[in-house]
């Protein structure tokens, strides 16, 4: 569960490539992706569907900054990462990649929902019920927390997927209410748990560290 180390890269070139995930089926979503070849002292050890954290621009001038990506296809000099186009221009002056969490290492079920949607999504905009706390009532140290999240695709398809939370720790809670919209779900690793941060458009709203990561389609 240890977060993986940094790499130092060098970036040689970036190309736009058009990608399909999902691709013949109602989930199908075609999304710019980026073909970046780079040196490196060492190995990558990244893999599809990998969470990264790319880090361009100098530190301590305005040119720094550090966005996530998504590892596409993974090779000894070459990744193709998923990304907000917003970055593509400074992808050419990244010197950093940093593992920062793997749903296929981490979230049980995990395969089963990207064989599905392609991906292991973001939930943006996406309506969330059935809040359940378990223990919270107790004075229990961990409780359990489950949900579920409706994923909608562009075309409309809706896919309903139940997550479990094991020995959740809260940092923090907006309590649910009649309509919520789920803004974005992320995940980290932190030390030997699970950071997940679970944000808002409306309604339920949580950060919090888990032990264990459950997901099965609805």
């Amino acid at each position: 569960m240890n977060q993986e180390p940094a790499w130092n890269v060098s970036i040689k070139s970036v190309e736009r490539e058009e990608f399909y995930f999902a691709p013949n089926t109602g989930w199908q979503v075609k999304v710019p992706t980026f073909r970046v070849h780079f040196n490196t002292d060492c190995e990558l050890r990244l893999h599809a569907q990998d969470q990264i954290l790319i880090t361009v621009g100098e530190v301590g001038t305005a040119d720094w900054t550090a966005f996530i990506g998504m590892a596409i296809e993974c090779g000894p000099d070459s990744i193709l990462l998923y990304t907000n186009p917003q970055y593509e221009s400074r992808l050419v002056e990244a010197w950093q990649f940093e593992m920062v969490f793997s749903p296929l290492n981490s979230i049980e079920g995990a395969q089963n929902v990207i064989d599905t949607l392609g991906f292991f999504p973001p939930f943006h905009y996406d309506e969330l019920t059935n809040v359940k706390l378990e223990n919270a009532d107790q004075g229990a140290r961990y409780e359990h927390l489950s949900l579920t999240i409706t994923h909608t695709s562009t075309d409309g398809l809706e896919q309903p997927l139940d997550f479990n939370f094991e020995d959740v720790q809260f940092k923090n809670i907006s309590p649910a209410e009649e309509r919520n919209v789920c803004l974005q779900l992320s995940f980290a690793y932190e030390g030997e748990q699970i950071g997940v941060q679970l944000d808002a458009m409306t309604g339920f709203a949580a950060t919090f560290l888990c032990r264990k990561v459950v997901v099965q389609l609805g």
